[in-house]
């Protein structure tokens, strides 16, 4: 699974509700601001910076991620570019002059959660509440509204096997990130966010790259789409049917060696809205 289909298929179970609140769908978050330049600062197993660039209230985000990695005396660097926008997702490795292009898989949810009627939707957003807090009970997770301002910005924060985030409160923007799992640590700390206006050249594809299309990950992505908002609709009809497998709640079954690798990877995705180039 890709690191961007897990991500819009978390951000359902890790945001508060109130993040349906107002918007078309939960995979249409509108900002707090039309634009933005976050500077952040990384620690730990990778050391170096990232600049998060937004445009259009986040429909459009351009990160820039460079670090080293020390390992066995052997120092690696680590040269990104990944560019979003509502119809494609680019990702580049400018040490490799390498690139790939993907359809955004929050277009697909969003052209399944249209499809939708209104109670239909209603329904969903129940479910995932109720989802929500069994994906993070029965890890051990906690979510918290408003649990800390930071750089001006009220923060929600999510905690779930090792990792805590705090993003913009009813958003995917983090300002901070602290993991350690496996013995691997790592900080991602926003250090300033300008909301003034952002040069459209850091929209623009790395000359002398050209991107790839992987028709596997589009399909993957649009299986993903209609699993997701099918088990959110009816979980029990899903389930039966052999879609996304539900999570457990403590005291019932345990989840398959299977399931549980996929949540921990899925986990350690979240660092992949970070930018972060390990995680394709």
């Amino acid at each position: 699974m890709g690191r961007k289909c897990l991500i819009a298929v978390m951000l359902v179970f890790l945001m508060p509700l109130g993040a349906f609140a107002g918007n078309k769908s939960p995979w249409e978050m509108e900002l707090p601001f039309k634009s933005a330049t976050i500077h952040y600062t990384i620690r730990g197993i990778e050391n170096g910076s990232e600049v998060k660039y937004i445009r259009d209230y986040g429909r459009e985000v351009a990160t820039y991620h460079t670090t080293k990695t020390s390992m066995m005396g052997m120092t690696m660097v680590t040269e990104t570019v990944d560019i979003d926008t509502p119809d494609w997702q680019y990702h580049f490795d400018l040490s490799q002059r390498t690139g790939t292009k993907s359809v955004n898989p929050q277009k697909y949810m969003i052209e399944e959660y249209n499809k939708l009627s209104k109670a239909e939707r209603k329904q969903l957003e129940e479910n995932a509440e109720k989802m929500g807090k069994s994906v993070t009970d029965g890890f051990g997770g906690t979510i918290q509204q408003n649990a800390e301002k930071i750089l001006g910005y009220s923060c929600d924060r999510a905690e779930m096997m090792g990792t805590v985030v705090y993003n913009i409160h009813a958003t995917d923007i983090p300002l901070r990130l602290e993991s350690n799992m496996m013995g691997m640590s790592m900080k991602i700390e926003a250090t300033s966010v300008d909301e003034g206006k952002v040069d459209g050249k850091f929209f623009l594809l790395p000359q002398g790259i050209a991107p790839q299309f992987d028709p596997q990950s589009d399909a993957m992505a649009r299986q993903i789409a209609r699993q997701t908002i099918t088990m959110l609709k009816d979980p029990e009809s899903a389930k039966n049917k052999g879609g996304v497998p539900m999570m457990q709640r403590p005291g019932q079954q345990q989840l398959s060696p299977e399931e549980q690798e996929q949540m921990e990877q899925a986990m350690e995705m979240l660092k992949g809205m970070f930018g972060n180039p390990n995680q394709q």
